[in-house]
This record gives C-alpha cells, sequence and structure tokens, in this order.
C-alpha cells in the first residue's frame, strides 16, 4: 500500500469523534475525515476517496438509513456500524446495506474494536500499524481527558461543544461552519473577522508536536448571538450570549 488511506467516521456524538481523531492522529498512514449528520457524510463521502467508513446508524431526512445511502454510491467500501443499538434492531438494515462489520457502542473502550476492522480493510501496512489498537485507544482516551481538563476547567454545564479543530484546515474555516452547523448563523452575516483574529487564535491553539505537551489555554470571544470558546485540545464550545443588560 503507498500513501495515506481515508477513513469517515460519522457520528452525531462529538465526543466520541473528537476521541476518535485523537486516537487515528497516532496512526501515520490514516487520515481521518468526521461527519456529525448523515447528510453531511454523504457529501464529505462524494467529495473525498474513502477507503472505509465507520458510522452510526443515522438516518438521512428522507428516512433512508445513512449505511444504504452510502452503499448505492459505492458497492465496495468497507462499512463498519458502529451504534448502540442491539444487533436485533439493526440487522434488517445492515443486512441490505451489506454492512462489512457491526460493533455495538457500549463505551470508548470498544473504539479499539473498530480500529481492529478498519485497520484489516485499509491494507497490510495500516494493519501492521494498528496491531497495538487496544493501548492506542486507551492512551487517546488519557491524553484527551487530561487535554480537556487543563484547557475546558472553567467551562460550565451551559456550554455545549459543538465542533473539533484537528489542524487540517484553517480554524477560522472549522469555527464558522461549526456555529453554522449548530445554529444556523450565517457566515456572511456575521464575518468572523469582526470578532477575533483568526490567524492569531490558530497560532496561539496550533496542535503541538507528538509527544510535546500540550498547553492548558481556553480563548473566549462573542460571535453574533453566541459565546465561543476555543481550547488548545481542539474543542470548539458555545452557548448563548449572556445578558448584559443593566438594571
Amino acid at each position: 500500500m503507498s500513501g495515506s488511506q481515508s477513513v469517515l467516521h460519522v457520528d452525531d456524538d462529538r465526543e466520541m469523534l473528537a476521541l476518535s481523531m485523537a486516537t487515528f492522529r497516532k496512526f501515520d498512514d490514516v487520515s481521518l475525515l468526521t461527519a456529525t449528520t448523515a447528510t453531511e457524510a454523504l457529501r464529505v463521502f462524494s467529495e473525498h476517496e474513502i477507503d472505509c467508513v465507520v458510522s452510526d446508524s443515522l438516518v438521512l431526512p428522507d428516512g433512508v438509513p445513512l449505511v444504504e445511502a452510502l452503499r448505492r454510491e459505492d458497492e465496495d467500501v468497507p462499512i463498519v456500524l458502529f451504534t448502540a443499538k442491539d444487533w436485533t434492531e439493526v440487522a434488517d438494515v445492515a443486512s441490505a446495506a451489506h454492512v462489512s462489520e457491526y460493533v455495538q457502542k457500549a463505551g470508548p473502550d470498544d473504539l479499539s474494536a473498530v480500529l481492529q476492522h478498519v485497520g484489516s480493510f485499509v491494507g497490510d501496512d495500516c494493519d501492521e500499524s494498528f496491531g497495538d489498537d487496544t493501548s492506542a485507544v486507551a492512551q487517546a482516551l488519557s491524553d484527551h481527558a487530561a487535554a480537556t481538563a487543563d484547557a475546558s476547567f472553567s467551562l460550565d454545564e451551559n456550554w455545549e461543544l459543538i465542533g473539533q479543530w484537528v489542524g487540517d484546515d484553517e480554524l477560522g474555516i472549522v469555527v464558522v461552519e461549526a456555529i453554522e452547523s449548530h445554529a444556523g448563523l450565517p457566515a456572511i452575516d456575521e464575518p468572523l473577522y469582526r470578532y477575533i483574529d483568526s490567524d492569531a487564535l490558530e497560532e496561539l491553539l496550533r496542535p503541538v508536536l507528538e509527544d510535546e505537551e500540550r498547553p492548558g489555554i481556553e480563548v473566549r470571544f462573542p460571535y453574533g448571538e453566541f459565546q465561543l470558546a476555543v481550547t488548545s485540545t481542539g474543542d470548539i464550545f458555545a452557548r448563548p450570549a449572556p445578558d448584559e443588560t443593566l438594571y
């Protein structure tokens, strides 16, 4: 195998995607793409050459299961159905979509089984690098939990995780796409530059080199009717802007 293999992970649980990104980042031969909705997943799938799909049991707005729609797009791409639903609940859909593997999602550690299947699908070289997948997941869990605790120590339950930046795209673009997806806030009506210098923000929060300690940094700023917080773990949070009316 030559070159990087692309894996698309689809899940409406952003924390699971964050863990997945932290884990796959440890494998040099694999490039991970993510989506949080079935519609977004189909768009990403059409715009990129995908070698394997890991998908939760999501459905399109017209009621068609995502895995069936993906199978219509590509007869051969391996699909790992990674869902909290029991096999009896998804058996018909999985069979109709010729799902390659099924893994029940009971907790973050189940990502180890997903990695095993992905490693077997994306090529021999990658399969070797996935040999210690259990420790990779454990390390990713530990690293992400520690970094998130440092970087978002002051965020209470009013904040909602809306996106994740891993450094592949410009941070400003990722922030805008995250708030657009979260609240339908048109970027053309609320340009990010009115609120913050996104280049300076990216320079401050740029992911550190592998094996270097990630500093606990959190930057908050207003954006339209929201307040955003971006951390050095790549997490993007949002909450309604606090009411600053004086009485």
